[in-house]
């Protein structure tokens, strides 16, 4: 197997091959704090599971993808205290002195339940169960949700746009227009996850193993004394199979000048590979442009969209000439998704199943398993959430992956993960997958749980 820098080197804990980790144990909100000095004071330490799971799929959404997973795990695995973070909570907050001196020996020493990374999931289906002490799984809820929702809802975003270009390749092109250093790499990631063939993102490239890939800017162009030069030139330095943006002023002239470089390049050896066009209407630019080529005897070369594409403008596309798509701005933002509602809710604690009842936001009680059941032609159907103490007929989607606060399997790389994703998406029903359909993946709760539910509904509704 491919030895990746991603491998060595996790991008949420830190942790490199020589064992440094910067301190992640900060990245919490405050009252995660004040609870757990609470819980301490009042000595509520006895053991409780909370779920993490996505309320709603937005709309048009059919299935979301699960991203994030082996970055949370690393995160569980890794907090720790340092003397300088106990200092400043000393003069931030009104933390008791008592709770201050326990987090020197903080650790998080539980058991973490979660569906592999890159697998399909639907709404109320918890991506991760994390069973401990009240204090240590209290603690994880705000860094979890950190990693896990913004993850997911890129990877979910980005498969729906893979899937809309059906089998052209798509390029990830977010950085410029992500919502900082964080959001561009493990955007560029979760899109990789999800079905885009490379990134632009150059450092996303590197720190993850994603094939880079770019062209050159209206600026190049520009700088030279006519377009045809600057085509020249860029052939000159990058013969083999380059890219040629040809809208810096005229389409059609563009293409004519693309292919005497593209005759120029055949001649030594090399061949054009693509060229781009960052302009609209990109449907009647494409077929022009493909008409120009083809005429030229160079049915070879590509045409490379982008210009704030999506999934409903590269659908659109289709039955014209674009061969490959970048996709930036309406990917690594997720728009028009501002945020998924992930969540993170005790479902168990030593006193037993635990619901919350307010209006739109009710959660399933009690320590839960998830169940994919398949249809005759062995496609996913539907999932059962279901109390871990039932017998479900059905393949359970949520397994250890820590125990004792241990990671008990090795981290997988992001190609592992990208191969799983997509084989998960290939066994979703033609329907499902479609951006046009409003078929949902379905998680249907199972007899036991419905009445479980029930039961704690009457138990605690007239509180």
């Amino acid at each position: 197997m491919k030895t990746t820098k991603e491998n060595n080197k996790n991008f949420f804990s830190g942790i490199d091959s020589v064992g440094n980790t910067p301190n992640k144990a900060l990245l919490t909100d405050l009252y995660q704090l004040t609870m757990n000095a609470a819980y301490q004071d009042n000595a509520k330490e006895g053991k409780a599971t909370f779920d993490l799971f996505i309320r709603k799929l937005p709309k048009d959404w059919n299935y979301f993808i699960a991203c994030g997973i082996e970055d949370a795990i690393d995160y569980a695995t890794s907090i720790q205290f340092s003397d300088e973070d106990i200092e400043e909570l000393r003069k931030r907050t009104a933390l008791p002195e008592e709770y201050l001196q326990s987090l020197k020996g903080f650790k998080f020493e539980g058991e973490i339940c979660a569906v592999r990374e890159g697998t399909i999931i639907s709404e109320n289906t918890p991506l991760l169960r994390v069973t401990s002490t009240l204090s240590q799984a209290q603690f994880l809820e705000s860094a979890l949700l950190n990693i896990i929702n913004y993850q997911t809802m890129i990877a979910s975003k980005a498969n729906r746009i893979v899937n809309a270009a059906r089998g052209a390749p798509v390029i990830e092109f977010g950085l410029r227009r992500a919502q900082g250093e964080d959001a561009a790499l493990l955007g560029a990631r979760a899109s990789y996850i999800a079905g885009f063939s490379g990134t632009s993102n150059v450092k996303a490239g590197i720190e993850f193993d994603i094939p880079l890939s770019g062209t050159h800017a209206h600026s190049f162009v520009m700088s030279f004394k006519d377009e045809l030069s600057a085509f020249r030139a860029y052939a000159k330095t990058f013969p083999n199979n380059p890219t040629l943006l040809i809208d810096t002023y005229d389409v059609e002239q563009g293409a004519r000048n693309a292919a005497i470089v593209a005759h120029e390049l055949q001649e030594k050896g090399f061949k054009l590979k693509a060229v781009r066009i960052d302009s609209d209407p990109l449907a009647e630019n494409s077929d022009l442009v493909r008409k120009i080529l083809d005429e030229e005897n160079l049915q070879y070369v590509g045409i490379f969209a982008t210009n704030d594409l999506n999934e409903y403008k590269i659908n659109s596309l289709q039955g014209h000439h674009v061969s490959g798509y970048g996709v930036g701005t309406e990917n690594i933002t997720c728009k028009p998704v501002s945020a998924i509602s992930g969540v993170y809710k005790l479902v168990e604690d030593e006193d037993g199943a635990k619901i919350k009842l307010s209006k739109c936001k009710k959660t399933y009680p009690g320590k839960k398993q998830v169940y994919r059941i398949f249809d005759a032609d062995g496609l996913f159907d539907h999932d059962i959430l279901a109390l871990e103490s039932e017998t479900i007929e059905g393949a359970p989607l949520l397994e250890k992956v820590v125990e004792n606060g241990i990671r008990v399997s090795p981290r997988r790389s992001v190609h592992e993960i990208r191969d799983y994703a997509l084989h998960q998406v290939s066994l979703l029903p033609e329907e499902k997958r479609s951006i046009d359909s409003q078929s949902k993946y379905e998680t249907i709760p199972s007899a036991g749980l419905v009445a479980l539910t029930e039961s704690l509904s009457k138990q605690f509704g007239g509180q």
